[in-house]
Order: structure tokens, then sequence, then C-alpha cells
């Protein structure tokens, strides 16, 4: 009996196997995970739609299937090893579930060898992160799924010391011969060994990877938004420190569940702005030539994860007081961070902030890409103790970076420029962001 790739939710045609957690020849019960897909932006586990055995699997790690095509075919003893396709079962989304995998040994005792380099299991961001901090992945555990290395491991690696490049152990044979010396105006950065299979061209050796399901949708979203849409972007500076001295001063004497952030505050002032220039939470249909207003704010808030950029939708959020955006965006970051998301949550936004001084360095404007068909987006920058001029004194004031673009289609700068100064209006005055 042949089981068929299910549809996994409306407009997705494929799907890219991460993990298969069966082999041919192994019996499985009704509802036993038999493999981990990757479609548009989710993780997702296939369980058995029957219980049999495994007479042939029709994909390997890193296969993409299109929807209805075989995945496995079962032989559940009753003669129909390969005849009639299985009815699709649905598929659930990936969590860390101990009850249905079998449980993982116990760690030895003395760390295994490290990994050598080809086998890394590590994303584009973290080896960049690596890189940044100088740490040597091949001597790093990781602690994410499957072996994979998280940020945590990264940066506990960088902390005490014992994964720096450089300190790899030495590959045994002879000694190379020695170059001879040469003198360097600044040392070169250490390398870092790409993802990917080797390979070489006419220049010399390369690293070939193919793109996952994340990265293949991102490549086509943003190729089809700087493709249809104009874009322009704004950049202005918010004075936000008198709402970070109350936001420190209220987390201090409240639990750490109620924790505020910076983040929660910019969403609510634009929130705010959003109901008062209802273009910057529009749709601008070329086809029909028209500018389509949405009643209801639908926040994307872009987060960066190991899967690449992830975009899930905070709803209505002019029905959330300060603390409603909070909670909300915590959910948000655990779903993330748990590839416990559906599909459903990353659609029907319409407006998108990006933190990217959450990706720390020196971020500070940035030139977002709207997220089609949306008509803006805004970025933050990482916020800092800069010196400015209050009242003709030069004090320390704390201030957050702000990058907005928008669809010049649908509006141009100077609407742009009141809309993003009623954002920083908001930011600067507390009582007014808060009371109304």
């Amino acid at each position: 009996m042949q089981f068929l790739l299910p549809d996994l939710g409306e407009g997705i045609q494929e799907a890219q196997i991460l993990k298969l957690l069966v082999a041919e020849g192994d019996r499985v019960e009704l509802d036993q995970p038999l493999m981990e897909v990757e479609t548009d932006k989710a993780a997702v586990e296939i369980p058995s739609p029957v219980a049999g055995t495994i007479a042939k699997l029709h994909g390997g790690e890193g296969d993409v299937v299109n929807v209805g095509n075989p995945l496995v075919t079962f032989d559940t003893g009753d003669g129909a090893g390969g005849g009639e396709a299985a009815p699709a079962a649905k598929p659930a989304a990936t969590k860390k579930a101990a009850s249905k995998k079998p449980a993982t040994p116990a760690a030895p005792a003395t760390p295994p060898p490290p990994l050598p380099s080809g086998d890394v299991r590590a994303a584009p961001v973290i080896r960049k992160l690596a890189h940044r901090l100088g740490v040597d992945l091949r001597l790093v555990r990781g602690t994410g799924k499957r072996g994979r290395i998280v940020r945590d491991d990264v940066r506990a690696a960088a902390e005490n010391g014992t994964a720096a490049i450089g300190s790899a152990p030495a590959a045994s044979g002879p000694a190379p011969v020695a170059p001879p010396p040469v003198t360097r105006v600044a040392p070169i950065p250490p390398t870092v060994t790409p993802p990917g299979e080797p390979g070489k061209d006419a220049h010399g050796t390369t690293h070939t990877e193919r793109l996952g399901q994340v990265r293949k949708t991102i490549a086509a979203q943003m190729a089809k938004s700087v493709s249809t849409i104009p874009h322009c972007t704004n950049f202005e500076d918010a004075d936000v420190t008198d709402i970070d001295a109350l936001r420190r001063g209220y987390n201090a004497v409240n639990p750490p569940e109620r924790k505020l952030t910076l983040m929660a505050f910019a969403i609510q002032a634009i929130a705010h702005s959003l109901r008062r220039f209802p273009v910057f939470n529009a749709t601008f249909d070329g086809d029909a030539m028209q500018i389509v207003y949405k009643d209801y704010l639908n926040i994307g808030i872009a987060v960066d994860s190991e899967r690449g950029l992830v975009v899930p939708v905070m709803r209505n959020v002019e029905t959330l007081d300060i603390h409603g955006i909070a909670a909300s965006l915590k959910q948000l970051a655990h779903k993330v961070r748990n590839v416990s998301f559906t599909v459903d949550e990353l659609r029907g936004g319409s407006f998108t902030v990006s933190n990217a001084g959450a990706a720390g360095g020196a971020n500070r404007y940035a030139t977002p890409i709207i997220n089609h068909p949306e008509s803006a987006i805004l970025a933050l920058g990482r916020a800092r103790t800069e010196p400015r001029y209050v009242d003709g004194e030069l004090r320390p004031r704390m201030i957050l970076p702000l990058s907005l673009t928008f669809d010049h289609r649908a509006t141009d700068g100077a609407e742009s420029s009141r809309f993003l100064g009623d954002v920083i209006a908001q930011l600067e005055n507390p009582a007014r962001l808060l009371l109304g």
C-alpha cells in the first residue's frame, strides 16, 4: 500500500525531507512518526496512516517531494504491498515530544571527539556568529534537534574559551614545510568551512549547498517584492530614554513573567500610528489600480531563526494593551524557537516589524524589504546610549534608530515622514503612548 504526501496547507506544492525517523524493514504502528519534513516555513512530522512494515521509502533526507507523490510503501500483511494508496494523514507540528520518539541514551562522561568540519550541523547564521566570536564549530557539541549547534552552544563556547579557532588538534602526518615569512598589515581572519558539497570551478575549490524550503521561500518572496514594489526608505532616531527608564523601573518590581521589553512599546506605538495613517496598513493592487485598506492590525514580527527568517503574525494588535503585546511577543518567540508554529500563523499580516538590532553587532539602520503584498515595513536598530544636547546641555540619552521602507506607489515621502514622526512622538512621550 502506497502512502502519498498529504496536502500540507493552502498553496503548498512540495516539501523537503529533513529527517527520516524509520528505515526500510522497520515495523511501525498507527500514527508513529515516519519523517520530519519542511514546507513553506513550518516543520511538520508525518505520522503513519497504518500499522505495518516499511517496504520502501520513496525519498531520502534532503529530497523534495511534491504533494500527492508517494512517500512510503507499506506491507500491511494483507497483500496490499504496492497497490492502493493510503488516505493522507494529517501532519502534526514538530514539537519536543519525547513520547513519540525512543529515549536518547545518556551521554558518556568523556565528551566524544570533535566532528570533522564537513559534518558540522549548523545553520549559516550560526556559522556567521561562530566566525564573529572566534569559535571553532568542530569543537562544539550541539544541543539542538539531532545534534544541531544553536546560538547558546556557540556563546557558551566563546565564554569558556574551549573552542577557540586555532585550538583544534593538529592532523596526524608529516609537518608541512613552513612558508617564507610574509609581512602583513593586518592578520587574515580565520577560515570557516562553508556548508555544502565540495567541488571546484575553473578558478579553484568550491562548496555548493542546496537551498532548503525556508530559504527557497524567502528568495521567492524577496524577489517578488523588489521586482513589483518600488521601495523607498526613511531613517530617523527616537530618544527612548524616558520610556526605557519607565520599563526598567516596572521590571524591577514585577515578576519575570510580566517583564516588558522595548519591542513591546514600539509595537504599541506603531499600532497607534497605523490607525492614524492607514495607508501603511494597506495593500496596493496594481492590477485594479486601487489601495485596499485593512481594518484590522495584524503585525508580522520578523524573527531570525536557525531555519532562516520567520515572520509569525501578531493578530488584532488594536485589541491588546502593553501587557497583551508583551505576552504575545513571548509566545511567538517560544513557537519560533521550538518550531511549533503552523503555516497559517505566518499568513495574514498587514504590516511588518523587523528587530534588526537583536542580531547584535553595530547595526543601526537597515533598508528592509517589504513583505509582499504589504505596503510598509519598519526596522528597529540597536538602541544605545549616545551624547545628545537637551535644553542646551550635553547629556547621555538612549537612542533607537528606525528605518521605514514603504511602497512608493501607495504613498510618498512626506506622508512616510509624518507617520514615522508620529511613532517617534509616542516613543519619546510615555504618557501619550500609554494614556492615548
